[in-house]
């Protein structure tokens, strides 16, 4: 019987066996594992999740450093895609970038050469005071509740992001900075939200 993806602690789960090295996908995680999954893991997470956003108000001191970051991981989404030394090298001064624009990003997701990239922030916008997506779907190689910790530092209380796959679709609501809360999951998929600045290059 599989296991929902958006059980807590369920990162390795046994669905699409995968061989290599755990450090691409999860830097982090992939040190607190035992050696034995360091070659043959199992993930739960897939390719995208659907994606729609409600009252994400952005935060007004932070909305410069919002927009910039929105800009960068846009323009780095082809990250995976880069191998060898060049990648190692680009992950470093991503990783930095982030962590000059974030606390939480600094202090609790991150070390000084290694961290998640929260590529899905590329496939949204900021729209007036608002932080709206220009995309139904969004890269999946950061959970859900890291991304959401992550930009809690740039939008205020009460916003909630919705992300779903196959499974079904989960909330999570920004509490505080570095704080966020699991709202109930529904089965199936959500209803779209239709973008409303869709960018033609969001979804390449």
């Amino acid at each position: 019987m599989s296991r929902s993806p958006w059980s807590r602690g369920n990162s390795v789960w046994k669905r699409n066996v995968k061989e290599g090295p755990l450090y691409g996908a999860f830097p982090l995680l992939s040190r607190a594992l035992p050696p034995r999954l360091h070659t043959r893991y199992e993930v739960a997470m897939p390719d995208r999740y659907r994606c729609r956003v409600e009252d994400a108000i952005v935060r007004p001191e932070k909305r410069e450093a919002l927009e910039g970051l929105v800009r960068k991981l846009f323009e780095r989404r082809h990250h995976g895609l880069i191998g060898g030394r060049e990648k190692d090298w680009l992950t470093v001064e991503l990783v930095q970038s982030l962590r000059a624009e974030s606390q939480v990003y600094q202090e609790e997701l991150s070390t000084k050469t290694d961290g998640p990239l929260p590529f899905a922030l590329g496939y949204f916008q900021v729209r007036g005071n608002r932080l709206t997506l220009v995309s139904d779907e969004v890269p999946a190689n950061v959970p859900p509740e890291t991304f959401v910790r992550f930009v809690s530092e740039f939008v205020q209380v009460g916003a909630t992001f919705w992300f779903g796959d196959e499974e079904g679709d989960q909330a999570w609501t920004i509490r505080g900075v570095g704080e966020v809360e699991r709202g109930a999951g529904t089965a199936g998929a959500a209803p779209r939200q239709v973008p409303e600045d869709e960018s033609a290059g969001a979804n390449n």
